[in-house]
């Protein structure tokens, strides 16, 4: 008993490890794809529940980074098929204030370019906006995102193209789209 104990104990140290330097990459990632800030912090908590859960299945074939990125993947794709199924979607948020600090009209004017290219990422299907997300917003590494979407690294490539000639479509300034990403 006493093993076990310890052995609990150092699940719930290391995944407190794991809150404190991976929330905010886990939540920015769950942010990017669900646009709903309330739901959010709600997702990022289960995803750390289900990497306590499943412990002892962390294998170190990846980082802990890109395991507990998986396992959001899967939390926010089951929630888009909810929300798909009640047909139910959330816009993005405009309110934000202006730092006073910035130059009022750029900001603006970028902060309109930033919510039309999300707003036009957040319309594409699923798995392009994994994608988009996880190469050019996130930053990680073909390998990286193969690895979090358990795919192989032709598919990724695959999937990224066809996103970005996608977001080229819907936006008439189609080489704006690829520079802004």
């Amino acid at each position: 008993r006493r093993v076990r104990k310890n052995l609990n104990k150092n699940r719930e140290e290391l995944v407190m490890e794991w809150y404190e330097l991976y929330y905010e990459d886990v939540y920015r990632f769950i942010l990017y794809m669900i646009q709903d800030k309330q739901s959010c912090e709600d997702f990022v908590h289960d995803t750390f529940v289900r990497a306590y859960t499943a412990f002892e299945r962390f294998d170190n074939r990846s980082s802990i980074k890109t395991w507990l990125l998986s396992i959001a993947k899967h939390i926010v794709i089951d929630e888009i098929r909810k929300r798909q199924r009640r047909r139910l979607f959330n816009s993005i948020s405009q309110g934000r204030e202006v730092p006073s600090a910035f130059n009022v009209e750029q900001y603006v004017e970028n902060k309109e370019t930033v919510l039309n290219l999300m707003e036009a990422i957040y319309r594409l299907k699923s798995n392009y906006r994994l994608v988009i997300i996880l190469r050019k917003i996130e930053g990680f590494s073909t390998i990286e995102t193969a690895e979090i979407l358990n795919w192989s690294e032709a598919k990724v490539r695959k999937t990224l193209s066809r996103a970005l000639q996608d977001l080229k479509k819907m936006n008439e300034g189609g080489e704006h789209v690829e520079q802004s990403v």
